[in-house]
């Protein structure tokens, strides 16, 4: 599949609702059930936040999938790049550069193992969905450029 801006953004997005937002709930009520609303909370706006980073960053993607000679965007490409979005995003909200994050939140190790073993719960779900059940349950997904609703 070689995929478009707008079947990237639209897979980027089914993901994050359909596992991310679940999979954060899950994780914050098994991290601390006492607090889980406010881990849930927190969580999901770093969550939101890669996410967001993400749909910017995706249009750089496009530009060098464009580059190479068969316009396609390899799966180990994927996986490599998911990883260093949550860096900077992890990097720039323990610097203080993001005013949503609290940067003490994630400033020492007990957040950055919280916030990486959250990453980690997410990402490899929605990896894992992306290389399979996405292209089972939505057929044409896979054949529209990463587009869904594209007949």
């Amino acid at each position: 599949m070689i995929p478009t801006l707008a079947g990237r953004i639209q897979t980027r997005l089914l993901l994050f609702v359909l596992l991310g937002i679940p999979l954060t709930a899950l994780f914050s009520w098994l991290w601390l059930p006492l607090y889980w609303d406010l881990i849930f909370s927190f969580l999901l706006t770093v969550l939101a936040t890669v996410t967001g980073f993400g749909l910017l960053m995706d249009v750089v993607y496009i530009g060098l999938q464009k580059l190479r000679w068969d316009r396609d965007w390899p799966f180990a490409y994927q996986f490599f790049f998911s990883i260093v979005e949550f860096a900077i995003v992890l990097w720039a909200a323990r610097a203080g550069l993001i005013p949503w994050l609290p940067a003490e939140a994630l400033a020492g190790t007990d957040g950055l193992i919280m916030a990486s073993s959250h990453f980690a719960t997410v990402f490899i779900p929605s990896f894992l969905a992306l290389l399979g059940p996405i292209s089972v349950f939505f057929i044409r997904w896979r054949f529209k450029a990463g587009q869904l609703g594209k007949l």
